[in-house]
């Protein structure tokens, strides 16, 4: 059983290096198994095609992602503009990865335009953190914090919108900037206006 796991491991370790070394459209079965080490039989007993493995993938990324915000305190009853300031400097790990990640992201938006099993899952986090960031606005509303008038689900896209906009930005450019402190910064300008009485 341990060997196992372990090979199911290696395959999807080596399937995301070479997605983003090469692509997916570029990496087969076969280099997915010579990179792992590990016969096509091993392959086609975890995954029934490249496409699932993909998915696998895909699925981790997106459940580690919510996980990651699930296991970080958010101290609802603090102002909650502040929580939306700091919530960049808990995800430095996102702006760390994005450059390297970026290509294969690019190859799953892709994929999951013409497929609506890959769909399904892209849809996932964006529906969560929609969803999340309304709970936070709510709650702001509630203390007086944001303003009453606010939609919060408008306002809960606008700031996917922005994250998105700046982990996008962080691909392009890979210097050596500090995108969380960026990206608190841009928030800072963009919730000015929707503040209630401090």
């Amino acid at each position: 059983m341990e060997n196992k796991l372990s090979s199911r491991d290696n395959l999807l370790e080596s399937a995301a290096t070479l997605f983003l070394e090469k692509g997916y459209d570029a990496t087969s079965v076969n280099d997915i198994c010579k990179h792992a080490g590990v016969s096509k039989g091993s392959f086609y007993y975890y995954f029934e095609t490249k496409q699932v493995l993909f998915l696998t993938l895909i699925e981790k990324w997106a459940n580690d992602l919510m996980q990651t915000v699930l296991s970080k305190s958010i101290p609802m009853k603090s102002n909650l503009k502040e929580v939306l300031l700091n919530l960049p400097y808990q995800f430095a790990s996102a702006f760390e990865a994005i450059p390297k990640g970026f290509p294969m992201l690019v190859d799953f938006w892709r994929q999951s335009m013409a497929d609506p099993a890959i769909w399904k899952i892209a849809i996932e986090p964006y529906r969560y953190f929609i969803g999340f960031f309304i709970r936070i606005i709510d709650t702001g509303k509630s203390d007086g914090s944001i303003r009453k008038d606010i939609e919060s689900e408008v306002m809960a896209k606008l700031l996917v919108a922005v994250a998105m906009g700046y982990l996008l930005e962080a691909a392009y450019d890979q210097e050596k900037a500090d995108w969380p402190a960026i990206t608190s910064e841009g928030l800072k300008i963009l919730l000015e206006g929707i503040g209630g009485k401090e």
